[in-house]
């Protein structure tokens, strides 16, 4: 590769680049500094200093400065190579190998060697000088290489994982480590390289543990397995598999491989490089060396004899070829020899990419294009990948990936590590080697094609073509689009007149690539567009553009405004989780402007509105906004004001399940409002209150506060809309007198409350069918308990809530297990309890805890079965009773057998509990728990007369599965015992 003059980098235009860095050092050279002779020190480096100079180019990168003994050399300028990073740790591993040959006479005790760190990622790069060298490289990339290069060790090299990615195969590295490394939040995943792997270790390495699961592909794999038949038959077959980059050829292949090896095959397997480093013949030399043959052929025609030779037994020869888009001219002469021997028992397989310059049609007998995975195979690997991720996540990461393997890996990879901030609406993905996956393929695009796909990134996903075409100039459905089309980055979207990205992702990466001030400009063009395009049509449509491209743009009074537009759009749509962001937009934009009265208040006003769409589904770190706007609400509002902002604080609190905060800031927001002679607000408040000692199982108060809401909110009921407040303090009402045994009462307050939203989908009737749920399994209805809990998580994916949809798959769950005994039904409340856990949100987690403490004992795994019971008493310090009892009996249950003090400790708890609840159903199912205990400790009389009272409740409330359940163990103690009440 020819080196860059240094006129040319000083002619370099300023940028952001995805590169590769590599820093290396010469070991202990202070110490060698001072027992060294100067000039044979200066002999040293300057020996030193030429290995750098010829071996860096040589792989393709630019050696930016050396200084001391030190060097500082990019891969990825001028142009991004998706192997960057591969050929990164290829240099590195030449150079310590010649400076560790040089012959120079050392100091005893003294070797002569390096250490080194690797680094990929976006860099700002501009042209540099005397002092920084041929560029000046900023951003976090460079100090965190440098760090790694620190942090090796003589002869070390150390290489980040985002730099090797998939390419790591190619090395022999020892096991991963996670490294915390200076100005980086996280630890850095990292690889010791100690050299270049072997061809049969490469290939090995494809099928490590850990890869993406093989999934999908059925129809595919059916091909492959018609070719071995016509070879099984005696016929060569040959056969590519081509695909977009990251559709999964070589995983295919490898799972077709590893069936064909089962059926008694012989496979050889190689590779092909890029023009960077290969060998001519290199993959069918790598099958050769596989054979270990004492004679390796020569030219295409001796290989092509070898191979047919060895085609001769009942199973066909396999030859798989990686990359074939790669290969060399001698390797196509290979293959054109072959399938002259058309008679030979032999399959070949070639993986290809589509587009690439292989001459793949005329290479294969038949081309096997592999499509994007459907939604169904998606979902499937991103469940393989991602066990227990919400659905929401899992929803956006298949929505970004469109389908591609190698991008949901990644997706996945960086939900698994907690990455799922939003820009724009987007889950953040892409490490070093995808990155340049992506930016390598953006740079093959004609100039023009480059320009139109980064204005579009910068539109976003979705594109007007209007918009695109005003801001460059091209027609939206010309031949640049088409090709970009072709190269599997823009196409025609779902709705007319709209381009899309194929791939979310790699919209984001060629966002990112594009430097921050151009994009500034870009987003303020933008949105001025919008606006003079809305001044002809109804821009209702594009307030959400407008608001994200004048925040990205950086005008934060036109951002407020507009996201505070789009967002009062999305909340009057049921939109939920778009109104939160966009509240979110206005809220930050707002705080950038001066903070007058004026904008205080507004914020307050904003951060209500916020608290309105997420109380069904709050986050923990959301409850700062809300304490601050109560602190502006004291500062510049009235006492109105401050009442309206303690209010929501005071709600957040209770919905992320800190129901005692929420009782001590409602019940002062109580007091300033009925000071303020706001009666509206007294009624939201009153109610509000009710629902949070509700709760803490303050079920008197809680009632007078919900009965008082409920008849002003009675008064004032609409006959034209919603009733969501009347409705949801009817099922606060409802789940209270249900716990206290009032079963019909209790239904008919759910009845009312349904009938309040009927005909329409919002959040309150996820509540309604998910506390009804709940009272139907104290009731044991396991049947309706589940139809209800699916209703409820019906309304929640269209609502996207995700605190509500882990509440009703967790009581579906338990009303299936409590009806079949499977064990995946535990499971899934044990998965979507932790869907939560990242919100903070403890709101009723006691109830999810208490019932896998129950199920868990049951199913023999005592220590889970202790663990979740002491979660659930955690959540009692909380004031969260809902599980607590069923805990305690579980505990009593489990200590029986091992510890009769321990298990009368935990009965009398259960009992305290359900007195606390005033519970009378928690009462008579401990009371049940109770003679089973007793009969166990060979307390005869207690267990009768325990299991009698149960008997007598439960017949009382019509529980008719417990009084069963009561009967049969009523039977065991006494066979010839009479009922002691009829149903």
């Amino acid at each position: 590769m020819k080196e860059e003059s240094q006129d040319d980098a000083a002619g370099a235009e300023p940028g952001r680049r995805y590169l590769t860095l590599l820093f290396a050092d010469l070991s202990h050279s202070t110490e060698l500094a001072e027992i060294m002779d100067p000039e044979h020190y200066a002999a040293m480096l300057a020996a030193v200093r030429e290995v750098y100079q010829q071996t860096i180019p040589r792989h393709g990168g630019m050696v930016v400065r050396v200084q001391g003994d030190g060097l500082l050399a990019l891969f990825g300028y001028p142009q991004t190579r998706e192997d960057d990073g591969r050929n990164a740790v290829a240099a590195a591993l030449e150079v310590h190998q010649r400076v560790r040959a040089l012959d120079i006479r050392m100091p005893e005790g003294f070797a002569l060697c390096l250490h080194t760190g690797i680094h990929s990622g976006l860099v700002l790069l501009h042209a540099g000088n005397v002092e920084l060298g041929r560029f000046e490289l900023l951003g976090p990339v460079p100090n965190i290489a440098a760090r790694l290069s620190d942090a090796a060790e003589e002869h070390e090299i150390l290489v980040s994982e985002e730099t090797l990615g998939p390419a790591s195969r190619f090395f022999v590295t020892g096991p991963p480590q996670l490294l915390k490394v200076k100005g980086r939040a996280d630890r850095l995943l990292v690889y010791r390289v100690d050299a270049r792997a072997s061809a049969a270790e490469s290939l090995a390495a494809k099928a490590r543990p850990g890869a993406t699961a093989f999934c999908g592909r059925r129809n595919e794999l059916a091909a492959l397995e018609q070719a071995m038949g016509d070879a099984i038959s005696g016929h060569l077959r040959v056969v590519a598999v081509a695909g977009a980059p990251g559709m999964g050829k070589t995983r295919l292949i490898e799972h077709f491989n590893g069936r064909v090896l089962h059926w008694g095959c012989t496979v050889l397997r190689g590779y092909c490089e890029s023009d960077l480093g290969a060998e001519p013949l290199q993959p069918f030399r790598h099958m050769v060396q596989a054979l270990a043959s004492e004679t390796p052929p020569q030219t295409p025609e001796d290989f092509a004899a070898l191979f047919a030779g060895m085609a001769v037994g009942d199973m066909p020869l396999v030859l798989f070829v990686d990359d074939w888009q790669w290969a060399d001219d001698a390797s196509h002469q290979v293959l054109s020899a072959l399938r002259k021997r058309a008679d030979c028992r032999m399959l070949v397989v070639l993986s290809t990419r589509t587009g690439g310059t292989g001459g793949i049609s005329s290479a294969a007998d038949q081309i096997i294009l592999l499509p994007p995975l459907d939604e169904e195979e998606a979902a499937r690997l991103v469940a393989l990948r991602l066990p227990g991720a919400d659905p929401f996540v899992a929803g956006e990461i298949c929505s970004q990936a469109n389908g591609n393997p190698l991008y949901l890996e990644e997706l996945c990879h960086s939900a698994a590590r907690g990455e799922t901030g939003r820009r724009q609406g987007r889950v953040q993905g892409g490490a070093g080697w995808l990155n340049r996956l992506v930016e390598s393929r953006v740079q093959h695009l004609a100039p023009a094609q480059i320009e139109l796909v980064r204005v579009a990134a910068v539109i976003g996903n979705v594109v007007p073509a209007w918009l695109l075409e005003r801001m460059t100039g091209q027609p939206a459905a010309g031949p640049m689009q088409l090709g970009l089309a072709e190269q599997d980055f823009l196409f025609p979207g779902e709705r007319a007149g709209t381009l899309r990205f194929k791939h979310g992702i790699t919209r984001d990466i060629i966002y990112e690539s594009v430097g921050l001030h151009v994009r500034q400009e870009l987003h303020l063009r933008i949105a001025e567009a919008l606006k003079e395009h809305g001044a002809h049509e109804p821009h209702d449509e594009a307030l959400e553009m407008l608001a994200l491209h004048f925040e990205a743009g950086g005008d934060a009074l036109q951002a407020a405004h507009y996201a505070e537009m789009a967002g009062d759009k999305a909340l009057s749509a049921s939109a939920l989780d778009r109104a939160r962001a966009l509240y979110r937009v206005a809220l930050a934009a707002l705080e950038r402007l001066p903070q007058t009265a004026e904008i205080a208040l507004r914020w307050v006003s904003i951060v209500q509105r916020l608290g309105r769409v997420s109380v069904f589904d709050p986050v923990r770190s959301e409850l700062a906004l809300y304490a601050r706007g109560v602190e502006l609400a004291e500062r510049h509002g009235d006492l109105a004001t401050q009442a309206r902002a303690r209010h929501w604080l005071s709600y957040i609190s209770y919905g992320v399940g800190d129901a005692r905060v929420a009782i001590v800031q409602g019940e002062q927001a109580l007091r300033e409002a009925q000071a303020a002679g706001d009666q509206k607000l007294v009624a939201q408040v009153v109610a509000s209150l009710g629902e949070a000692h509700s709760a803490t199982a303050q079920y008197d108060r809680a009632l007078a506060l919900l009965d008082e809401a409920i008849a002003v909110k009675r008064r004032h009921r609409s006959a034209r809309h919603s009733n969501v407040g009347l409705a949801y303090s009817l099922v606060c009402r409802a789940y209270v007198l249900g716990d206290r045994g009032e079963f019909d009462a209790s239904h008919a307050c759910f009845a009312e409350a349904i009938e309040c939203v009927a005909g329409t989908t919002h959040e309150i009737g996820a509540s309604t069918h998910g506390w009804r749920s709940a009272v139907l399994l104290w009731q044991g209805r396991w049947s309706e308990a589940r139809a209800a809990a699916d209703e409820s998580a019906r309304i929640c994916e269209a609502t996207r809530s995700l605190t509500q949809l882990s509440i009703a798959r967790a009581m579906s769950a338990y009303a299936d297990w409590m009806l079949t005994g499977r064990a995946e039904c535990l499971q899934t409340i044990a998965e979507v309890t932790a869907w939560l856990k990242p919100r903070g949100s403890g709101l009723f987690r006691s109830l999810n805890h208490g019932w896998l403490a129950a199920g868990l004992l049951e199913s023999g795994r005592e220590d889970e079965a202790r663990h979740h019971a002491a979660q659930a008493l955690l959540r009692a310090r909380q004031g969260d009773w809902l599980g607590v009892a069923m805990a305690y009996r579980a505990l009593a249950r489990d200590a029986a057998d091992r510890s009769p003090a321990r298990a009368e400790h935990y009965l009398r708890q259960a009992y305290q509990t359900a007195r606390v609840r005033d519970s009378a159903h928690e009462l008579a199912v401990t009371q049940l728990c109770e003679a089973d205990v007793a009969w166990r400790l060979n307390q005869a009389e207690r267990a009768h007369r325990a299991v009698e009272a149960a008997i007598a409740a439960f017949d009382r409330m019509r529980m008719d599965w417990h009084l069963d359940d009561a009967r049969r163990l009523q039977r065991l103690m006494d066979p010839a015992a009479t009922p002691a009440c009829s149903a």
